[in-house]
C-alpha cells in the first residue's frame, strides 16, 4: 500500500545536509515515509518537490538571520535554507497540503507570514520561564491543536531561546505557555498549517504520537484534518 510521502527540509552545516533523524522516525511510526529535502536554489526543482511529496514538515535548527524580519540572532542558519524553505513553502501553500513546522519551523512560519521574533527571550522577557526545559502549556479550546490533542493543559519539552512577538498575517496563536510565550501557531482558513515551539520528535508521550498522527492522517483528508487515534 502506497504511503505519505512527507518532506523533511534541513540547514547545511559544514558542506553537509544536516537533520536530525527522529523527525524521520517520527514520521515513520505515524505511518508515512520521510524523506530528507536538502536546501536547493532551482525554482524548477522546487516546483517538482512540492509536487512529488504530499506534506512538508519544516524542521528545528538555528536563528533566522536578523535581516528577514528586523531583529538579531546568535546562531544563524544559512541564507540558502531560508530562501529554500521560503520558495517551497510558497508552492505547498499553493497546492493546499499539510505544514508542520516544529521549533524554528514554527518561527519560520510566522516570518513567512510577516511577523517577527524575540531576539532573546531571558533578555527580552525577563520574567519568562527556562524555556530549554519541559514546562506546561495551555492550549486554547477552540483551535485545531486542540481538537487533535483532546487536551488544553499538557506538559512539552523545548530548547529554544527565540519566541514569536508580533504575529504574521492570517496567523492565530492556538497556545501559551504560563509566561505568556506563544507556544503554537496554526494558519486560519488553511486545511492543515501548524506551528509547535516545542519538540514532539523527541519527546514520547501519547500527544506527540497523537500530534504526528494527525499531521499524515491530514494528507488522506481533503478537507485537512481527522479526528487522531490514540
Amino acid at each position: 500500500m502506497n504511503k505519505p510521502i512527507i518532506g523533511i527540509t534541513g540547514d547545511i552545516v559544514n558542506d553537509v545536509c544536516s537533520v536530525k533523524i527522529f523527525y524521520a522516525n517520527s514520521i515513520e511510526k505515524a505511518g508515512a515515509c520521510p524523506i530528507f529535502l536538502p536546501p536547493l536554489y532551482s525554482k524548477n526543482l522546487i516546483k517538482i518537490i512540492a509536487r512529488a511529496i504530499d506534506a512538508l514538515l519544516i524542521s528545528g535548527g538555528g536563528d533566522i538571520p536578523p535581516k528577514f524580519y528586523g531583529n538579531g540572532g546568535l546562531n544563524l542558519i544559512s541564507d540558502k535554507r531560508f530562501y529554500f524553505e521560503k520558495k517551497l513553502l510558497k508552492e505547498i501553500m499553493t497546492l493546499n497540503k499539510p505544514v508542520l513546522g516544529i521549533c524554528y519551523g514554527m518561527q519560520f512560519l510566522n516570518v513567512f507570514q510577516g511577523g517577527t521574533l524575540y531576539q532573546d527571550l531571558a533578555m527580552q522577557l525577563p520574567d519568562s520561564i527556562n524555556h530549554k526545559s519541559e514546562h506546561k502549556i495551555k492550549i486554547y479550546n477552540k483551535s485545531k491543536l486542540y481538537y487533535i490533542l483532546s487536551n488544553d493543559n499538557i506538559r512539552v519539552n523545548s530548547s529554544h531561546h527565540q519566541g514569536l512577538n508580533k504575529i504574521g498575517k492570517g496567523l492565530m496563536v492556538s497556545a501559551y505557555s504560563q509566561d505568556n510565550v506563544i507556544e503554537a501557531i496554526e494558519l486560519k482558513g488553511y486545511p492543515y498549517c501548524l506551528g509547535v515551539q516545542w519538540h514532539p520528535e523527541r519527546f514520547s508521550s501519547v500527544y506527540s504520537k497523537k500530534l504526528f498522527k494527525s499531521f499524515v492522517n491530514a494528507v488522506k483528508n481533503k478537507k485537512g484534518i481527522l479526528k487522531n487515534e490514540s
